[in-house]
C-alpha cells in the first residue's frame, strides 16, 4: 500500500476537470483519476505535463470509465 506521494506527474493527454488547492479530477482516454490531499500545489505545467506537489495524500482513485 502507498501511504503518500510527494510529487505526482501527469503526462500528455489529460483533461483537467477540476483542480483546487485540495482536489484534482482529471480524465484520460478511458480512465478517471481523483486525488484529494491536505494541499496540492502546481510545481510546473505545460501542454504536455502537469507536475503537482502533494501534502498528505487523503484519497487516490483511478477508475475505468463506462462505455456509452
Amino acid at each position: 500500500m502507498i501511504d503518500n506521494f510527494d510529487d505526482i506527474i501527469l503526462d500528455y493527454e489529460i483533461s483537467l476537470l477540476r483542480l483546487t488547492d485540495t482536489e484534482l479530477v482529471c480524465s484520460y482516454n478511458h480512465y478517471l483519476l481523483e486525488i484529494k490531499a491536505d494541499r496540492l500545489s502546481i510545481k510546473s505545467m505545460s501542454m504536455e505535463r502537469l507536475h503537482l506537489q502533494v501534502d498528505k495524500l487523503l484519497h487516490f482513485k483511478l477508475t475505468r470509465k463506462e462505455s456509452s
